[in-house]
């Protein structure tokens, strides 16, 4: 129910009051009265002086009705006037209007006695002290809106965890500062790794670590115009310069040592410089972000240099660590036959056989690990795959009869070309298919098929031997892993990093007691001359 209609109820209820228990001594001018009271409150905003005219009216209906009913109107009446005004001096004015309004016209009734001056005095100072009561209560909820007011405009301007301007504020202050034409300069940072610390600190950490970054930039930049959580780990500082390389110099020592130092984090930073780098706000955040991303790009680069390097010093570790390990074990056979025969007038020829083979095999290991090792220069051209496979099964052709195996070849329908170095190419065929061979202890099949599979070629070796145990399929291509009890464990590193120089992959397959598969796969390239065509029949079998 409004305002309007419980002033009229109320009115309502005082006339019939009064005519009731003849309080007025004319009734039909309380009517007209109170009609005219409510009327002027419902057209209060067309009628210029209206605030005079409620207050006269209500006078009037006071004091024609001549009932203390009449005090809730009062009060009522200057609520509606304090929430008007709140200076301090036309509130008192008007509590005191009301006040002495009341007083007098209820003086004109009330009888002289001790209860009659009593009830007067009380209702005159319950006027005045609801007058207090309800500017106080005015003032509090004031406080309050405009309290709140302020946490939802710091809310909307203000990123919640670190209290720094936020994303949009950031771009609102820069405008700002740029359509003022003041020299500033905008500076992007981004906090290395510090997502990858939600897994190590959880979420919380992170946070914190955030809060104390923003509080360290605070610290850093006391001058800053603003400074603003530009995204999740990223910042962004406006600050005033007169000097851009000065400027440029102070900014790189606090970001690139200082800010490191104190927090812990590495980060990356772009800077743009009005109105150097930029006449507009955009133009400014897109140099910012560019900067940022060549830093960003320069950071990783760095980065996976120093993982490259640390990992070939990995390699030359182990490597040099199984190279020392096979090296010491021929040498600590030829040390005990040595000192086996000075005891034997030095006569080492029952030995001697021993002690060439371990000599041999220091040789054979050495050869290997310089050919895995060292840097040679590779013959690439262009040949055929077809005419490789079939110069090794020609090699091959007196072992194989030798060993009782039988290698067929299942060749494309059209020959295949790549660009490779020969020799490399007949030494991984050669070396894959001899161990197939030692894996087939008795008469076997090795199987070469050769396809294109888009702009790849692929060439699948496949034996009926013993098969590789799946647990050590991923040991085979380390190098020194060997199962035999010869072998120097780097065939297949070596024929692994024929393949890398070749561009391709290679893949092994295997199965206990049914046998082994090496796919590799490299990119072809087209033939120098269409005479590079392979005569003869697609299948060879040997």
């Amino acid at each position: 129910m409004s305002y309007n209609w419980i002033l009229l109820l109320y009115a309502s209820v005082i006339c019939t009051s009064s005519i009731i228990f003849e309080t007025t001594s004319n009734p039909l001018l309380l009517i007209v009265i109170a009609i005219a009271y409510f009327g002027v409150h419902v057209i209060e905003n067309k009628i210029a002086g209206a605030s005079l005219l409620q207050i006269g009216l209500l006078i009037a209906f006071h004091y024609v009705s001549e009932m203390d009913l009449c005090l809730p109107l009062y009060l009522a009446q200057m609520g509606k006037q304090l929430m008007k005004n709140h200076n301090m001096r036309s509130v008192t004015a008007i509590s005191l209007l009301y006040a002495v309004s009341y007083a007098l016209v209820a003086a004109t009734y009330i009888p002289y006695s001790e209860y009659g001056i009593f009830t007067l005095v009380f209702s005159t100072f319950s006027c005045l002290v609801f007058a207090f009561l309800f500017n106080r209560f005015i003032h509090v909820m004031e406080h309050q809106t405009q309290a709140l007011d302020n946490e939802k405009k710091r809310l909307t301007t203000h990123d919640a965890l670190t209290g720094l301007y936020n994303y949009e504020e950031c771009h609102r202050q820069l405008e700002q500062l740029v359509q003022a034409g003041k020299s500033v300069v905008i500076v992007l940072i981004d906090c290395k790794d510090l997502k990858s610390l939600n897994t190590i600190n959880g979420f919380h950490g992170v946070n914190r670590i955030l809060k104390q970054a923003a509080q360290l930039l605070r610290i850093m930049f006391p001058e800053a115009l603003a400074i603003s959580r530009y995204g999740g780990d990223e910042f962004a500082i406006v600050l005033e310069y007169d000097n851009s390389q000065h400027a440029m110099n102070t900014i790189t020592q606090m970001l690139a040592s200082e800010f490191p130092k104190l927090t812990g984090i590495e980060i990356n930073y772009g800077m743009a410089f009005y109105p150097d780098d930029g006449t507009s706000k955009d133009d400014l955040f897109f140099n910012a972000e560019r900067n940022l991303y060549t830093m960003k790009r320069e950071s990783w680069l760095k980065r996976e240099e120093h993982m490259l390097r640390s990992e070939k010093l990995r390699v030359v570790g182990e490597l040099a660590s199984g190279m020392a390990h096979e090296i010491r074990n021929p040498l600590t056979t030829i040390k005990g036959f040595l000192q086996i025969s000075k005891s034997d007038n030095y006569n080492i020829r029952p030995w001697y056989d021993l002690i060439m083979d371990e000599i041999t095999r220091m040789s054979m290991l050495t050869a290997e690990f310089l050919q895995f090792s060292k840097p040679h220069a590779s013959q690439f051209k262009v040949h055929s795959i077809n005419d490789c496979i079939h110069r090794v099964i020609s090699l091959l052709d007196s072992e194989t009869a030798r060993l009782g195996h039988h290698i067929e070849f299942n060749a494309s329908p059209t020959p295949i070309h790549m660009l490779m170095d020969q020799d490399k190419m007949l030494q991984l065929l050669l070396n894959l298919i001899k161990n197939a061979f030692e894996a087939m202890t008795e008469q076997g099949q090795v199987r070469i098929r050769l396809y294109q599979a888009d702009q790849q070629a692929v060439i699948e070796i496949s034996d009926t031997g013993e098969g590789i145990p799946e647990t050590e399929l991923d040991k085979i291509f380390l190098p020194f892993y060997t199962t035999k009890e010869s072998g120097t464990g780097l065939g297949l590193s070596i024929c692994h990093k024929i393949v890398q120089d070749h561009e391709g992959t290679m893949e092994v397959e295997s199965e206990a007691g049914k046998g082994t598969k090496f796919t590799i796969t490299v990119p072809v390239s087209q033939p120098e001359s269409s005479s590079a065509m392979m005569p003869g029949n697609n299948r060879m079998t040997v």
